[in-house]
């Protein structure tokens, strides 16, 4: 599914035009962004959470050539999915 997808769900579902739908979604996920952005965390209860963590720098190896090579710090975004959407797609935790 993509945003388009899931704008025309919205819309139909609560009689709304799809460019409203499409402003909502980007709201939404605008706010996702920035929070994580400014390192918070973003919960979504019954779904779970979003969080960014630091990766520290560290040796690695290039694919290509195989020679090492530095693999610089940076923040990542990870995900938890919560008990009730692992049980939904039945996922094992």
């Amino acid at each position: 599914m993509v945003k388009e997808d899931l704008a025309d769900r919205i819309s139909k579902a609560v009689k709304i035009t799809k460019q409203k739908a499409q402003e909502s979604i980007n709201i939404i996920l605008n706010n996702i962004k920035n929070e994580l952005a400014t390192g918070g965390d973003f919960y979504i209860r019954g779904f779970g959470y979003f969080n960014t963590r630091q990766k520290s720098e560290r040796n690695g190896r290039n694919p290509r050539n195989g020679e090492p090579a530095i693999i610089t710090a940076r923040k990542v975004v990870t995900f938890k999915a919560y008990k009730p959407l692992k049980k939904q797609v039945n996922i094992r935790g």
